[in-house]
C-alpha cells in the first residue's frame, strides 16, 4: 500500500514514509527498498556517520526516505509526500523533549510545504479519525468488506480464575497442535510474577528509587530470581525477606510471559515452546527457527516480528481494558484487532480466543465485528462526556524538587485562567530521590496555555525541574 501511494505521487519533488519502529519494520523496510533502490534510511540505531550521510544525501534531492518517527525531520527542500504507516502507534509521540509528535509535524510540515500528507491505519486513532470525518486530514483505511474478509473465527470466553487458560482454550491449543498447527498465547504482561506480596503483612514489595511494584523475573533454567522496575529501570536481587516487616514467606501475584512458558511446556512437553517478550525478542526475530507455540505479550502486536500461525490466545484482554488510562478502551482495541490479524482470515483456519470477563466492552465487541465505525460510535460519546481528546486537548506537567508544589500551582493557575480543567496534583512517585507532582490539563485550545507555561519554565530555580508535555500519550 505505501509503495502504491509513493508510486501515485506524480507530483516532482521527494517523499518521506515513517513507519513506527524501524527496529521492528525490517519487512516494510525490505519491500520499499526492492520498489526503490536508492531508498535512504533514517535510523536512530545506525551510526553518527551512516546517518549524516543519509541527511545529506536527501538535502541534496535523493527522492525518497523512510525510518522511525525522526523520518519527519528530514530535510528535503521540495517535499511532494508524507506517509505515515500505523499512524496510531504511541511510539510516534516521542518521550523526551522536545516531545514531538510526528503525525502533527507530519501534517504542519506538509501544509506549509504543499506536499500532501497521508495517514494510514486499519484502526486509526480516535482523534484522527475524528479529524478525517470533518475532512481536516487525509486517512487511508482498509474498506470494511475487506477487513470483515480477513478476520478470523472469534471465540469470547470467560477469564478462568486460579489458571492461565480456560478450558476452552486449552481443547483449542490441543486440537491446533494436533493438526499440525502452530499457536501464539498472549500473557498480559512479562516477567514470572507481576508482584510479589507479603504473606504475613500484606503489603507487596516495592521499588527503593519510585515506589512501583516490583515485577519478579525468573532465568530460564529456575536458578536464579531477580526482580526490574517498569518504571525506572531499578533491577536487583529477589528479596529474601519482606522490607516492611521481615517476614520470609512471598506470595506470586500474576502470571507473566515466564511462568506461563513454563506451564504450556509441562501441559504440552512434546511441543517446542519459544519466548518472544521484549526481555529475548531480539533473539527470536534473528533466529526465526519455527516453533509449536510462542508465548509472548502485546510486543506481539508487531507485524515485523509474528511467525504465521493459525491461532491466537488471549490470556487476559481484561488487563489492558482496565488499565488506569483513558485510552485504555482504544488501545485495547488496537492490540486485539492486530491479534485477529495476527491469527488470520477464518477462510485459512484462523481463528481468535480472547479470555475475557468483559465480552460486551465495546472494544472487544468491535474486533468481534471488524468495525472502528462501531468502535467509535461508542467511544466519541464517553469522551465528550468527560473531556478527552478530540474534545479537548492536554497537557501534562510535572515539576521535582523542593520547588514542586509552588511550580505545580503556578502551572495549575495558568490553564485555569485559560478556562482548562485541571486534574490533580498528584504525587507520581519519585525521580531521584524527588518526589514527583503532576498535573493534567483539559484545555479548550493547548496554544495559548502552553505559550504562558514557557514563562513558568524560564523561572524554575536551581534544583527544580518542570517538564510539560502536550498531548501526552
Amino acid at each position: 500500500m505505501i509503495g502504491e501511494l509513493v508510486a501515485a505521487s506524480r507530483r516532482p519533488g521527494a517523499a518521506l514514509v515513517t513507519v513506527p519502529e524501524v527496529r521492528y519494520g525490517s519487512q516494510v523496510l525490505d519491500g520499499l527498498a526492492r520498489l526503490w533502490p536508492q531508498m535512504v534510511r533514517i535510523d536512530s540505531a545506525e551510526s553518527d556517520q551512516d546517518r549524516a550521510r543519509g541527511w545529506m544525501s536527501l538535502a541534496a534531492g535523493a527522492g525518497f526516505g523512510v525510518g522511525g518517527r525522526g523520518a519527519v525531520l528530514a530535510p528535503s527542500a521540495q517535499l511532494s509526500l508524507i506517509v505515515v504507516d500505523e499512524e496510531h502507534h504511541a511510539s510516534y509521540k516521542e518521550d523526551r523533549s522536545p516531545r514531538f509528535d510526528a503525525r502533527r509535524v507530519a501534517l504542519e510540515r506538509a501544509r506549509r510545504q504543499q506536499a500532501a500528507c497521508v495517514l494510514m491505519s486499519s484502526t486509526p486513532a480516535v482523534e484522527t479519525a475524528a479529524a478525517r470525518g470533518m475532512g481536516a486530514v487525509g486517512l487511508v483505511v482498509p474498506d470494511r468488506d475487506v477487513l470483515r474478509a480477513a478476520r478470523p473465527i472469534v471465540e469470547l470466553v470467560e477469564r478462568p480464575e486460579g489458571r492461565a487458560l480456560s478450558h476452552e482454550l486449552h481443547v483449542r491449543v490441543r486440537d491446533a497442535l494436533r493438526a499440525g498447527q502452530r499457536v501464539a498465547l498472549l500473557a498480559p504482561r512479562r516477567g514470572f510474577a507481576r508482584a510479589i506480596w507479603c504473606a504475613s503483612c500484606r503489603r507487596s514489595v516495592r521499588c527503593p528509587r519510585c515506589e512501583a511494584g516490583l515485577v519478579l523475573h525468573r532465568s530460564s533454567s529456575g536458578a536464579s530470581e531477580r526482580v526490574r522496575c517498569g518504571r525506572c529501570g531499578f533491577e536487583g536481587p529477589s528479596p529474601r525477606s519482606c522490607p516492611s516487616c521481615a517476614a520470609e514467606d512471598f506470595k506470586l501475584v500474576g502470571a507473566g510471559s515466564e511462568r506461563l512458558a513454563e506451564q504450556v511446556k509441562r501441559a504440552w512437553p512434546r511441543a517446542s515452546v519459544t519466548r518472544a517478550d521484549p526481555d529475548v525478542i531480539d533473539e527470536v526475530v534473528r533466529d526465526r527457527t519455527p516453533s509449536d507455540i510462542y508465548v509472548t505479550t502485546w510486543i506481539g502486536t508487531k507485524p515485523a516480528i509474528r511467525p504465521p500461525v493459525s491461532l491466537v490466545g488471549v490470556l487476559d484482554a481484561d488487563a489492558l481494558l482496565r488499565r488506569p488510562d483513558w485510552r485504555a478502551a482504544e488501545s485495547g482495541y488496537q492490540a486485539l484487532a492486530a491479534m485477529a490479524e495476527w491469527a488470520g482470515p477464518s477462510r485459512d483456519g484462523g481463528r481468535l480466543v480472547i479470555q475475557t470477563a468483559e465480552p460486551t466492552h465495546h472494544a472487544v465487541q468491535s474486533v468481534v465485528r471488524a468495525d472502528h465505525g462501531f468502535f467509535l460510535s461508542r467511544e466519541l460519546p464517553h469522551r465528550e462526556e468527560l473531556g478527552y481528546p478530540p474534545f479537548r486537548e492536554l497537557i501534562k506537567v510535572s515539576a521535582t524538587g523542593a520547588t514542586a508544589p509552588d511550580l505545580i500551582e503556578r502551572a495549575a493557575a495558568v490553564g485555569r485562567s485559560h478556562g482548562a480543567r485541571v486534574l490533580g496534583p498528584i504525587e507520581v512517585g519519585t525521580h531521584r530521590d524527588d518526589s514527583r507532582l503532576e498535573v493534567l490539563m483539559k484545555c479548550i485550545d493547548a496554544t495559548p496555555v502552553g505559550a504562558d507555561l514557557r514563562g513558568i519554565l524560564a523561572t524554575v530555580p536551581a534544583g527544580g525541574r518542570l517538564h510539560v508535555d502536550v498531548d501526552p500519550r
